[in-house]
């Protein structure tokens, strides 16, 4: 009983290894794929949204006098008797500047006051004893030599430079009593120091600015309101600049605050001017553009992939940048 009993724990145990064998060759059979799952990337993003954009020059500005007035003898050559003033010098209005000789102007005078005393004694006679007609032409000859003196008479004024106004000497030109000077050449420059304004000088970057043009004032945290450009004062300088001779143009803009505000005499002010304004135009953040080739691209999301697209940029307002062409405003963009 004991020997059956054994053989019969034999054959189960081989019944056993039998039936592991075969699952073993069965398993190697199998096929197994290892799916693999990449790292997800996050990416910043931002939305285009549309609204308005400005294009704006921020210039420092200062007060200051920018009016003045160049002074020249407007109707005649002639040789400087004297010239009264100097650079820097404070005059008043109505203060002799300079003067020109009138030797010469005088001895016309006299030459013409003998010429209008012969017409006048001419017209005396024949208004008593002469013809009409006669009395009428002499009476013409009369008109004409009196208007030859008065207009000799007249340019006695020319003569001399007086101040316009109060104010100082900016500039005097090199000239001395004796010197030979030309109709319309500067004998000075007088700057109006009554008239003291806010001004901005245009850097080359306000050629579309002109009267009436808002601005917004501010002197950091002392002062901040907005004013107009009431007047556009134009210098014109001449030289050798770059290696030629060039003029070019200086326009200081005045601006008029809109209130009374007390500005000090310490600390920048700054008139910030907009150039260009577009509405409903399509804005993204600045990082969001990069220079490609000789464009701009810009990087957006579809389906969690990057796809870079190239775009027409145009106004530039610190971080907003405005999108003329590539994009429609409803794309996910990567900054």
């Amino acid at each position: 009983m004991k020997r059956f009993l054994a053989l019969a724990t034999a054959a189960a145990v081989s019944f056993t290894m039998l039936c592991a064998c075969g699952k073993k060759e069965n398993a190697e059979d199998e096929i197994y794929i290892p799916i693999r799952t990449g790292n997800k990337t996050n990416y910043n993003t931002a939305f285009p949204y549309k609204g308005t954009i400005l294009e704006q020059v921020v210039i420092d500005a200062q007060f200051e006098n920018p009016y003045y007035t160049d002074l020249a003898f407007t109707m005649m050559d002639g040789t400087i008797q004297s010239i009264n003033v100097r650079r820097d010098q404070d005059v008043k209005e109505g203060d002799v500047i300079a003067t020109l000789k009138s030797d010469a102007l005088e001895d016309d005078i006299i030459v013409q006051k003998l010429k209008l005393d012969s017409a006048q004694s001419t017209y005396d006679i024949l208004s008593k004893s002469g013809s009409k007609s006669e009395a009428e032409f002499a009476k013409i000859d009369l008109e004409i030599e009196q208007a030859k003196y008065d207009d000799l008479v007249k340019r006695r004024e020319f003569l001399v430079i007086k101040a316009p106004y109060d104010g100082r000497i900016s500039y005097v030109g090199n000239y001395w009593p004796g010197a030979t000077v030309r109709k319309n050449a500067t004998i000075c420059t007088i700057v109006d120091t009554n008239r003291v304004c806010l001004s901005a000088v245009d850097n080359g970057q306000l050629e579309n600015i002109g009267f009436g043009a808002n601005v917004e004032i501010n002197q950091g945290a002392i002062a901040n309101t907005t004013g107009k450009v009431v007047d556009v004062v134009t210098e014109e300088f001449s030289g050798n600049f770059g290696g030629g001779n060039h003029t070019y143009t200086l326009n200081k803009f005045i601006i008029k605050p809109d209130e009374d505000v007390k500005f000090e005499n310490f600390g920048t002010i700054q008139v910030t001017f907009t150039t260009l304004r577009r509405d409903d135009a399509i804005i993204v953040p600045s990082n969001a553009v990069f220079e490609f080739g000789n464009g701009h691209a810009v990087n957006v999301l579809i389906d969690g992939v990057k796809i870079q697209t190239n775009v027409t940029v145009g106004i530039v307002s610190g971080d907003k940048t405005e999108i003329l062409t590539g994009l429609d405003g409803t794309e996910t963009l990567i900054v």
